[in-house]
């Protein structure tokens, strides 16, 4: 158990340091995601909120909630801590699925897209992993 609990922390590290590297720098998270910023102002805004603030927040929530179940070992902090991963875990995925059905419905079967959806996976599989643990045993 203490791996998934590892592995879970470290993924929502990565996803927590995605929102803080965009939250400083949209102009690199525009890039990471292949989107344009419009000249109005607002698409800036947009990439640190979205890209930045959300990913930020959730992840780092989730990972608090995380270590101190490590910490403790408290029953209520680990329920918080797997269910709050369960949801994170279930963004990546949805993120996933939307790019499977993009590449096959849109002709968007690109490198990047296929790797994207391997990242993508992976990252919800690992922050899934204390759930997925707790719901098999």
């Amino acid at each position: 158990m203490g791996f998934a609990w590892g592995l879970s922390a470290l993924a929502l590290l990565i996803g927590a340091g995605l929102g803080a590297r965009a939250l400083i720098d949209p102009a690199w998270a525009a890039k990471f995601v292949r989107l344009k910023a419009d000249e109005q102002g607002g698409g800036q805004a947009e990439f640190r909120a979205t890209y930045g603030g959300v990913f930020l927040g959730l992840h780092l929530v989730a990972l608090l909630f995380t270590l101190l179940y490590w910490q403790s070992g408290a029953y209520v902090i680990g329920v918080s801590a797997t269910g709050a991963s369960a949801a994170i875990a279930a963004g990546w995925a949805g993120a996933a699925f939307g790019r499977g059905i993009a590449i096959w419905r849109d002709g968007a079967d690109t490198p990047f897209n296929r790797m994207s959806i391997g990242v993508e996976i992976a990252m919800a599989f690992a922050i899934a992993m204390p759930w997925l643990v707790w719901f098999l045993l």
